[in-house]
């Protein structure tokens, strides 16, 4: 049900207001609002932050709206809100309506509003959800239940009584490295045949999934990258665009590489990619939304204001994402955005060497290991790409499976380079149960 300051939420949004106590209907149409839903886009939709005060104490309502206008003028493709990024599960019922109210009023009937309603629970999946609607939402992100691991079974059940009973499209989002589940191909298809499940977000990091999806879904069906240094080669192989993380502070560059890699002009779309990089892995050096909020705040975008248990970003890392900001041309420089440029370092312009790890990845703490390794000895990484063997448990996720990652490792010079590749070496001879592997390869970028 809804609360008093909800409803009245909802009765704004709505067109609805009271004023002496008469009812007063505003038409929608006449400010260019639809009141139809807006069809589902491709290019680059951003999953945006929820803006908070200091020390995450209110949401911050005047500076969405602001986040909203930019969105328009930069040329996103569409609006994800209530996500992950967006703080979902620490803010009350009515901080999501307002969040819900203010959206629908700057940007409805111009660009999609995605809501996030995902829930462990079906039936509270579906409340939220129905809210959505309400709302004016074009569409809800709802993710695969997380912790509980449900079966494959399972999952088309959930997710088809959320479809018959919401009446809104529905984007499947399946990112089992948090969920701990891993929605199979095969699930995936099966409920794409729903009138009203009209698409995916993929956070697998395997991008080889693309095609057979596509060759069955068909053109109806999008198919949303959730990993946004892989976004670019996801929509070569057929994706239809990202959700994307990057796009809360480069709008504009994110937008104008998912339109080439559209185009399927690969070389343009590297490009435009290529100053995103450091972007696309340093905004993950913490937790999201952590390093995104600091950034925001760092462009003068937004309060930097983030809720516990998430803490502001450490300031070891500040430099790292500045830097990136920097390399985005987002801070300072040519073709920048604006805003002060902090001195300091990063790994921009370190030497570097491409290596291949192989094994049991994540079952043993492989992967894990190595990455720390890196960091603690004052190196960093690009993850250049991923491939795991299809999941082979049709009741959970294998963590137990062959995997590889091209990892790009940087440190200040080439001797601190060379004590970091011995320390990877010894790693992957002393955990014999992970059977790893390590190899320098080809710099692709450098080719």
């Amino acid at each position: 049900s809804l609360s008093r300051a909800m409803l009245h939420i909802l009765l704004a949004a709505m067109g609805m207001v009271r004023h002496a106590g008469v009812s007063v209907r505003y038409d929608l149409r006449a400010r260019g609002v639809a009141m139809t839903g807006m069809a589902l886009p491709s290019g680059s939709l951003v999953a945006l932050v929820t803006p908070m005060t200091e020390g995450g104490g209110l949401v911050d309502i005047a500076a969405l709206r602001e986040l909203l206008r930019w969105h328009r003028a930069e040329g996103t493709d569409g609006v994800v809100i209530l996500g992950t990024t967006g703080e979902a599960s620490t803010l009350t019922a009515e901080e999501k309506a307002e969040v819900m109210a203010a959206t629908r009023e700057e940007i409805g009937g111009v660009l999609p509003i995605i809501v996030g309603t995902g829930a462990i629970s079906t039936q509270s999946a579906i409340a939220a959800t129905k809210q959505a609607k309400l709302f004016g939402a074009d569409a809800a992100l709802v993710v695969t239940p997380y912790y509980v691991k449900p079966s494959q079974a399972g999952l088309v059940a959930h997710f088809t009584q959320i479809a018959d009973a919401a009446d809104l499209p529905i984007i499947l989002y399946n990112v089992p490295g948090r969920t701990g589940v891993d929605m199979s191909i095969e699930t995936t298809i099966a409920l794409s045949r729903h009138p009203m499940i009209c698409g995916l977000k993929d956070a697998t990091g395997d991008n080889a999934r693309v095609a057979p999806m596509r060759a069955i879904c068909g053109d109806g069906f999008r198919l949303y990258s959730g990993e946004d240094g892989a976004a670019r080669e996801y929509v070569l192989a057929g994706g239809d665009g990202v959700i994307s993380v990057t796009a809360n502070v480069a709008p504009a560059a994110v937008a104008t590489m998912m339109a080439r890699a559209l185009g399927s002009d690969g070389s343009g779309a590297a490009a435009a990619d290529a100053k995103l990089a450091a972007l696309h892995r340093d905004l993950f050096c913490e937790a999201n939304p952590i390093p995104v909020k600091w950034a925001l705040a760092k462009l003068g975008r937004a309060p930097a204001g983030i809720r516990s248990p998430l803490a502001p970003l450490g300031i070891d890392f500040h430099c790292r994402v500045g830097a990136a900001l920097r390399q985005a041309h987002c801070l300072g420089g040519e073709g920048g955005e604006g805003g002060e440029v902090d001195e300091g370092g990063g790994s921009f312009g370190w030497p570097s060497r491409c290596v291949l790890l192989q094994g049991h990845l994540f079952d043993q703490g492989l992967i894990n290991q190595a990455l720390e390794i890196i960091e603690t000895r004052g190196g960093d990484f690009e993850i250049t790409d991923f491939s795991v063997q299809p999941n082979d448990r049709s009741s959970e996720f294998n963590f137990r499976r062959t995997s590889s990652v091209a990892i790009r490792v940087f440190a200040v010079n080439t001797l601190a380079l060379d004590d970091i590749m011995r320390r990877l070496h010894s790693l992957v001879d002393v955990m014999e149960s992970a059977e790893g592997s390590l190899a320098v390869i080809a710099d692709a970028a450098a080719a």
